[in-house]
């Protein structure tokens, strides 16, 4: 009997193992689509409503899928907001690593090792508000709103946060330890995301 036969189900595995394939595919489409660094905003957001509508049972996204989505995004009138998006989110991040490069870097900086726990910790809140944002479907239609949206909910949920901050920090490690990952995780990443954004009401 398959798990279409036992409950309605698609495919021979079941549900959940298709879900985990879907991620995985997304994962590495995502990841394709981010290589010019500032379409990654705009290519997670789409990755999450693509897993989001697949395990709401509405369609079962593809590769395929997914990149005509991203392009008809991306050419859309949204476009120049998601790639501005983009690069304020790479030069952000880019300068808040570059800080703590230099201050770990450099001897006899008054303070450093407070200023590296600030600039960690400027960098986790940063993660967090960032997955959060992209897993909102008001990320499809405007930034704005959907960062908002999530300080709010980071706020009122800081348990999420704190989930999303160690999701990002056990795929950095899997990257660390086995670099030719680095193409599959931000497939667990989104469905981190998707499932923080799922697990609480919305506010």
């Amino acid at each position: 009997m398959t798990a279409t036969d036992a409950g309605g189900q698609r495919g021979p595995f079941g549900a959940g193992f298709e879900l985990f394939a879907d991620m995985l595919a997304i994962g590495v489409a995502t990841t394709l689509a981010s290589l010019p660094v500032i379409t990654a905003p705009a290519a997670v957001s789409t990755g999450c409503g693509q897993l989001r509508a697949r395990s709401e049972g509405r369609r079962a996204p593809d590769e395929g899928g997914y990149f005509r989505t991203l392009a008809r995004r991306l050419g859309s009138t949204r476009g120049p907001a998601d790639l501005t998006a983009g690069l304020v989110m790479t030069l952000l991040g880019a300068m808040l690593v570059l800080d703590l490069l230099l201050v770990r870097g450099t001897q006899g900086i008054p303070g450093a090792g407070i200023v590296t726990v600030i600039l960690m910790l400027l960098l986790a809140m940063l993660a967090a508000v960032c997955l959060r944002a992209v897993a909102l479907p008001e990320s499809e239609h405007g930034w704005l709103a959907a960062l908002r949206t999530s300080v709010r909910a980071s706020v009122l949920d800081p348990l999420g946060s704190v989930l999303l901050v160690a999701a990002v920090a056990v795929a950095a490690l899997c990257v660390w330890m086995m670099p030719v990952l680095a193409v599959l995780m931000l497939g667990p990443l989104i469905l981190a995301a998707t499932a923080v954004r799922a697990r609480v009401p919305a506010h």
